[in-house]
């Protein structure tokens, strides 16, 4: 709530001045002993906090049922906290437990065409299905399209907004947003209450959407667009880009052209995205046998992220159908009886699996795990 204060600038105060606490009981001279803060900026900072009414800005969040989490609480996602300007508070409505699973950013254009929005949501529902979390800026178009997907998958989304949660934009995906909480998911934001999204608002809350997340996958973007700038944040973060391409001569694929041709990873299905993923996962896990270290010893301001591979999003009787398959393929008359469900509900079930791409059909009117 105070003017000019990130996150790199907090931190070089927390080092100077030795705790979060002595910020606000600093005086002006101790101030101006911290790198970079002059007479000036100190008088200022030291105005406005106490101008801030704090109090306040608590009791209308809980109001407005709307959590407040610091880089302290334990619920801050572990993820996030690898960026160098992590968001000093996160509001947020719904659950950020999510968040600390596997993480696919989907962004893309707000002018999206029939194919890409048609893509974005296939893909979403079948990645959220697999258990994956998908992030993006519930912006219209392609954000707006992956949110729908996972909530389709009953699966957990996540939406960064570019302003805060009492001035929600766009409208229009208002109800969207809602469904997304009540799916175990959540809408979340940097930025204190009444603060308008604007220009300046927008480009900042990408790097939190690129920062959540392992990957970030571009479903379509034109050369010039928010969604470049985010793919740069995923670069910097030390993130993987996957990009789905289009036609060649679609305006609104040639960012995506652009990314594949300079190293990104080209994605068509679901299964691709995963397997990258899983790549990452593999690479990780096998860092973490290297170095030997348990879990445990990791000291706690280090955050060590945990990445493990996300389970499939299923409802109680999708689960009796999945856990009746085995790798060799099974007859789905086997199916029913295990499962003690009507063949008619059994038959729809596995076709939601297939399309989600858990279960495969074989020879001779089997049915298997695609990935056991």
């Amino acid at each position: 709530m105070v003017s000019g204060i990130g996150a790199i600038f907090v931190k070089r105060l927390f080092s100077r001045l030795g705790s979060y606490a002595a910020i606000f009981e600093a005086s002006e001279a101790e101030l101006c002993e911290v790198s970079q803060i002059g007479a000036y900026r100190a008088q200022s900072l030291l105005r406005e906090i106490r101008q801030v009414d704090w109090a306040r800005e608590i009791a209308r969040a809980e109001r407005l049922n709307v959590g407040l989490t610091t880089w302290l609480d334990e619920a801050y996602p572990k993820q996030l906290l690898e960026i160098p300007d992590p968001p000093l508070v996160i509001y947020s409505r719904g659950s950020l437990e999510s968040l600390n699973q596997c993480c696919i950013a989907m962004v893309g254009t707000r002018r999206a065409t029939v194919y890409g929005r048609e893509v974005a949501k296939k893909l979403a529902y079948q990645l959220a299905g697999a258990g994956y979390t998908i992030v993006s800026g519930l912006a219209t178009g392609i954000d707006g399209e992956s949110h729908r997907g996972a909530v389709l998958a009953h699966g957990k989304t996540v939406g960064v907004l570019g302003g805060a949660l009492n001035c929600f934009y766009p409208k229009e995906n208002t109800a969207l947003a809602k469904e997304m909480v009540e799916s175990g998911g959540a809408v979340m934001t940097e930025y204190p209450l009444d603060r308008v999204p604007d220009r300046q608002t927008f480009p900042m809350r990408n790097r939190i959407v690129s920062g959540l997340c392992q990957g970030v996958l571009v479903v379509e973007s034109p050369l010039s667009s928010g969604t470049m700038i985010t793919v740069q944040d995923a670069l910097d973060h030390n993130r993987t880009v996957m990009c789905v391409p289009g036609r060649i001569d679609s305006p609104s694929s040639q960012g995506c052209h652009k990314l594949i041709r300079e190293g990104a990873r080209l994605v068509t299905s679901a299964d691709e995205v995963m397997e990258e993923m899983d790549d990452l996962i593999g690479m990780a896990e096998r860092r973490k046998a290297k170095s030997g270290t348990a879990a445990g010893a990791v000291p706690a301001e280090k955050r060590e992220v945990e990445r493990q591979r996300p389970q499939a999003v299923l409802t109680p009787e999708e689960r009796k159908v999945y856990e009746a398959l085995t790798s060799e393929g099974v007859l789905i008359d086997s199916i029913i009886r295990s499962s003690g469900l009507p063949s008619g509900k059994v038959s729809a079930i596995l076709i939601g699996l297939q399309i989600r791409r858990l279960a495969r059909t074989l020879p001779g009117g089997r049915v298997g795990l695609l990935n056991p």
